[in-house]
């Protein structure tokens, strides 16, 4: 059988550690995570500059249209013409009263940024008590492209996740969609850095329904036409034109 080590109690034990060395030991291991973290998130990849204060509340006005998806078009927060798309506070789209549509409305709420974008988490849809009709205008033509990039879910790429783009975030991303969320385009490189997405619609200019759910975070190659509309570019897109790379 194999000699196996035992313990004798009147031999002298292994050497004893000094509270020092302990002291050392503890501040190496502190300076190496802390090392470690700082080269992880050197070489992390970019949340992106959007940005969600929700304990900002604001109250904004203009007119809310229903499509492609429900968003208020304004003046009141910069950039000229400005569409602020509507939703809730989780992963849902709302509905406002017919009422409400088309004419002078106030919505609160805490905005979702991200350069020219914008979102809005609604708490209150209400008639503008001094009522300006703001209107798009005509959409413009912009040609044809193809475009290798990924499906963006707007609400976490605006802001309200850090970052919004990604296979890490496909699940949530899937979660948005399916809940009626506006889906955006983002080119190769500017997932993480840019502040400019195309809004993301089919080739009649409608919300996608839940058949381009697989194709989101994904990489793709789109073909489709470019329009732009009340200074807010969009891509329009046939299903059978998303081809996952």
């Amino acid at each position: 059988m194999a000699q196996e080590p035992f313990f004798v109690g009147w031999q002298e034990g292994p050497p004893q550690i000094s509270r020092r060395q302990l002291l050392a030991a503890g501040a190496g291991l502190v300076a190496g995570s802390g090392a470690l973290g700082a080269g992880l998130g050197a070489v992390s990849p970019a949340p992106g500059p959007g940005v969600w204060d929700q304990g900002k509340k604001v109250a904004v006005t203009g007119t809310i249209y229903p499509e492609p998806y429900l968003h208020l078009l304004t003046e009141d927060l910069g950039y000229g013409l400005r569409p602020v798309f509507l939703v809730g506070p989780g992963k849902d789209r709302i509905h406002v009263r017919p009422a409400l549509t088309f004419t002078g409305a106030a919505v609160t709420g805490t905005l979702i940024e991200r350069g020219e974008h914008a979102m809005m988490a609604v708490e209150g849809v209400y008639p503008d008590p001094a009522p300006g009709r703001v209107r798009a205008g005509p959409e413009k033509d912009l040609g044809d492209a193809v475009l290798t990039g990924e499906i963006l879910d707007a609400k976490c790429w605006f802001g309200a996740m850090r970052p919004g783009h990604g296979k890490t975030h496909k699940a949530c991303a899937a979660l948005c969609a399916r809940g009626g969320l506006p889906l955006a385009f983002a080119e190769t490189g500017r997932c993480a850095n840019g502040k400019a997405a195309l809004l993301l619609l089919d080739e009649r200019g409608r919300a996608f329904g839940p058949q381009i759910i697989p194709f989101v975070a994904d990489a793709v190659m789109i073909r489709g036409r470019i329009f732009e509309v009340a200074g807010l570019r969009q891509v329009r897109v046939a299903l059978e034109d998303v081809v996952r790379l």
